[in-house]
């Protein structure tokens, strides 16, 4: 059963007046701040917490914390009212030494001497743990029954990780792969989703402070004035809601500070025009209301030429910008958040990789089939201009989060929030330098999601929270093509000659096209008369146009809960349970604008009956061959248009569903954290909308069922404190059913039901610190993740290498007075394709068939240096960072959407970047 909503759009404001009117009865709740938060736990760790939200070090006895847990922290507005109620019960106090550093002692003891301070132990101001909401509440890494990989705002600083794919390098079974930032795949555990169809519902969850950001062309974004990046593995529905199937990366941004005012500016300059500007100023406007501005501009030139001219290709130009407002009054707290990005790029360098670089004139080589030298690229549009290759995207996205006690133990939140990009992505769809395919994908979205959450926590055995969420959807793709039909007939009949491809003076003429007209029809089963082939040939277009548009608008509505209960002093047992239902309405809009395609009419003669066919073939031979007609079917290459050639056809679908988790972990002592989880994952049924079979026919749509998965998991987390070393490992096994994938079919590229799939793996990720000025970590994940029904059992996952790992080192010394910090960073991943076919060449089903297996990586390792210097009376720091530091060429995508025409191009990744830094922040 479904629960119907309303189609007006009025619901989501009815909502947010809801949201804003629940601090109304806060007033006249006790004084109470959000700033410091913390459930019991070891005092060790809360310790650690501590030090690691004040930023205030502190020393302690190791002895003096065995065995002793802390006090609750609730409702502490200062770093000294959060201490006071860490240590509440505890027998310790705090005193501070003449050089501000925070001692830890027994009551007595402390009150009557102030010693010297020791070397800080390590256990507490080494390895600081950082404190998520990845079960959306604040809690400790070590205490999260999840594989969960996190990077604290300092951490992405002191590693230069800029962007998703440097972070991604970093964690363990996480890949992602930006051709371009419109053109982004997010894998977890080898399962993902990259399509701009509107109607098709992500796998993984993104988030930007909360704010839903799942769709790819919009779902990658800059970091910067970033607090901490989650990134949480496994079917994490009942937490994150509808897009998290296999994960969620939830990206935290600083946000406004009444406490301090605070600024930050970092410049950088390298090779290849690289220029970054990176500012924040944090601005107290009184006791409890605070401004936050944030910026960041990013460009480096090509690295890649283009062998026909204009600017270099992978070009980027990225403009960021953020405000916020923070209040945190009596009764609570209140933040806006506004974010904006404006994107432009020269595109991905698209190699074919059967086609070398030529002339298109004269048909002379100029360049070779390896991938990673340039090659030729060129658009047009319907009017023949020449137009300029790469991206142009903006994306904007608002939310105000409110929260407040209403009771003891009971705290109500609100989170509302509007997200909108769009896209135009120009691009030339073959990779030849012959002009045969160009297209434009434009894609829009826009969003409303308002989520409100009661949660409960009195330091008592239960805690736990209930909640709804509503979202509202609206989106887009529309992609005109502009094909020249002659040329495309070359690839079709194999004429088109490798590894260089023939003149277009070759090419175009009337005898050789003719031939090749003949060549089809006769593959087609029909015989076509020399006379007729030549005429047909010259009416052959040489702009072709063909425009297909998909629609999608969601509704949604979710109820969810989720419970802790301890057992004891060790055990602590989780469950969670979410109920969602949509309502869809997909449509599609496919034309042939400026009339039907005559290579397409010959494809279709073949179907008719001998005296229609004639009569056909000589409408195609004569003066209004291609035009519009109320005679002759409108025949697309490779849409069919609906009725009235491009009239907008809807269909409505009701889904809903469930999906839980259940977790247990066990701590038995403070150092180890063993745990163990059932999840159930569900990704919704698609309704997927396509482009009729026959011209003008009724258009298709077809149910994908909903996609489902069981996820089991075993972990564990050790913090050794004598040992000075943080360990994490997970083992997890998944059982998808209906697993949903994309490919190919009579040139389209749709949604569909793949059966059963599977993966299963191992992940560990460690951190150690040998001495106070060295820190070592790495990583390695092992993942088996394989389609094991219908004809593409045994297929891996697109993105999914079966082997990665990482290395960093931070080392420090002391030089002039300040420090000099040497930070490497190495990340490997074993050979991986980037679509679940696999490319084989029995599952090409494009006009032109895919015949070599060729669309894949093989193992690769990437190495990144920096080397900084900050003196220690100074808030300035230089740094030189070389990114790629070994130049290694790699490929970061295949396949791109000329595929189903029958080209097969690759993008390379970013060549070596050598470049300065210098910093500054107080």
């Amino acid at each position: 059963m479904a629960l119907r909503l309303g189609r007006s759009p009025a619901w989501p404001l009815v909502v947010l007046a809801l949201a804003l009117l629940s601090p109304v009865a806060a007033f006249a709740q006790p004084a109470r701040a959000a700033a410091y938060e913390l459930a019991p736990r070891d005092l060790a760790g809360a310790l650690v917490w501590y030090s690691l939200q004040t930023g205030r070090p502190l020393i302690v006895d190791p002895q003096l914390t065995r065995g002793r847990r802390s006090g609750r922290v609730h409702g502490a507005r200062t770093a000294e009212a959060a201490l006071e109620q860490v240590l509440a019960g505890t027998g310790l106090i705090a005193t501070r030494s003449p050089g501000g550093v925070l001692l830890i002692g027994p009551a007595a003891a402390t009150a009557v001497q102030a010693p010297a301070p020791p070397a800080p132990p390590p256990a507490v101001t080494e390895l600081p743990e950082l404190v998520v909401t990845a079960e959306r509440r604040p809690s400790l890494a070590f205490e999260t029954p999840m594989a969960l990989s996190t990077f604290s705002g300092e951490r992405l600083r002191q590693l230069g990780l800029t962007d998703m794919e440097a972070v991604a390098q970093q964690t363990p079974g996480l890949t992602v792969s930006a051709a371009s930032p419109a053109n982004a795949g997010f894998s977890v555990r080898g399962v993902t989703q990259a399509s701009g169809d509107a109607t098709r519902e992500p796998r993984v969850s993104i988030f930007q402070d909360g704010v839903p950001a799942s769709k790819e062309r919009g779902a990658y974004f800059e970091l910067f004035d970033v607090d901490r990046i989650e990134v949480v593995k496994g079917p994490q529905s009942t937490l994150y809601g509808r897009s998290a199937m296999t994960g969620a990366i939830n990206i935290v941004q600083n946000k406004a500070d009444p406490d301090r005012a605070s600024a930050r500016l970092r410049l950088e300059a390298g090779g290849f025009g690289w220029r970054r500007l990176d500012a924040m100023a944090n601005l107290p406007l009184g006791e409890t209301l605070a401004l936050r501005l944030a910026a960041v501009s990013r460009h480096r030139d090509g690295d890649v030429t283009n062998l026909l001219g204009g600017e270099d290709l992978q070009a980027i130009s990225t403009d960021a910008g953020r405000l916020g407002l923070g209040l945190r009054p009596d009764w609570g707290s209140a933040d806006l958040i506004i974010n904006y990005q404006h994107d432009r790029s020269s595109g991905p360098a698209l190699k074919s990789f059967l086609f070398a670089p030529a002339d298109p004139a004269s048909g002379q080589p100029l360049g070779d089939l390896d991938r990673f030298t340039p090659p030729a690229l060129s658009a047009q549009d319907a009017q023949g201009r020449a137009q300029p290759l790469g991206l142009d995207r903006q994306l904007f996205s608002a939310s105000f989060g409110l929260e407040t006690d209403i009771a003891p133990g009971l705290t109500l939140s609100s989170l509302t929030s509007y997200r909108r990009f769009a896209a135009d992505d120009q691009q030339d769809a073959d990779g030849l330098a012959l002009p045969i395919v160009s297209l434009l994908e434009e894609t829009r979205g826009a969003q409303i999601n308002q989520e409100i959450r009661l949660a409960y926590d009195r330091r008592g055995a239960w805690r736990g929270f209930v909640g709804v969420n509503l979202f509202e959807e609206h989106g887009t793709q529309r992609v005109p093509m502009v094909i020249d039909e002659r040329l495309q007939l070359a690839r079709m009949t194999g004429r088109l000659t490798t590894s260089w491809p023939q003149s277009a003076d070759v090419l175009l003429q009337a005898q050789f096209l003719a031939d090749q007209l003949r060549d089809l029809a006769a593959r087609r089963g029909y015989g076509l008369e020399a006379t007729t082939a030549l005429a047909i040939a010259g009416n052959l277009k040489a702009i072709h146009l063909e425009r297909t548009q998909n629609f999608s608008d969601v509704q949604a509505f979710d109820i969810f809960a989720d419970a802790t209960r301890r057992i004891g002093d060790n055990w602590e047992v989780s469950a969670g349970l979410r109920f969602g239902t949509d309502q869809k309405t997909s449509a599609v809009s496919p034309a042939v604008p400026l009339g039907p395609s005559v290579l397409a009419s010959v494809i279709a003669a073949a179907g008719m009956d001998q005296a229609r066919r004639q009569a056909f073939l000589q409408h195609l031979a004569g003066p209004e061959a291609g035009r519009l007609s109320t005679e002759w079917p409108l025949y697309g290459l490779l849409f069919q248009p609906t009725v009235g050639n491009g009239d907008k056809v809807s269909s409505d679908l009701e889904d809903s569903g469930w999906s839980w988790r259940l977790a247990a972990r066990y701590e038995p002592n403070p150092t180890l954290s063993l745990y163990g989880t059932y999840a159930r994952g569900r990704r919704p049924t698609v309704l997927v909308a396509g482009a009729p079979t026959t011209p003008q026919g009724p258009a298709r749509f077809g149910v994908v069922p909903a996609e489902v998965v069981d996820s089991w998991e075993l972990g564990a987390k050790v913090r050794p404190a004598r040992l000075r070393l943080a360990l994490d490992a997970a083992v997890y096994a998944y059982d998808y059913r209906d697993f949903q994938t994309t490919r190919v079919e009579s040139g389209q590229l749709r949604t569909v039901n793949a059966g059963r799939a599977t993966a299963h793996g191992l992940e560990v990720q460690a951190t150690f610190v040998p001495t106070p000025s060295a820190r070592l970590g790495a990583t390695y994940a092992y993942g088996h993740a394989r389609l094991r029904t219908g004809a593409m059992a045994g297929n891996r996952f697109r993105l999914a290498p079966d082997h990665q790992a990482s290395l960093y080192a931070d080392i420090v010394w002391p030089l002039f007075g300040g420090e000099l910090a040497f930070r490497p960073v190495y990340s490997w991943r074993s050979k991986f394709f980037f679509s679940d076919d696999n490319d084989r060449p029995d599952l090409s089903r494009a006009l032109a068939p895919d015949t070599i297996q060729d669309e894949w990586q093989d193992g690769y390792g990437l190495l990144d240096l920096r080397l900084a210097f900050q003196p220690s009376s100074s808030a300035w720091t230089v740094t030189a960072f070389a990114k790629n530091a070994l130049d290694e060429r790699y490929i970061q995508e295949a396949g791109f959407i000329g595929e189903a025409l029958g080209y097969s191009a690759s993008a390379p990744g970013p060549r070596r970047l050598i470049g300065l830094a210098i910093a500054w922040g107080w």
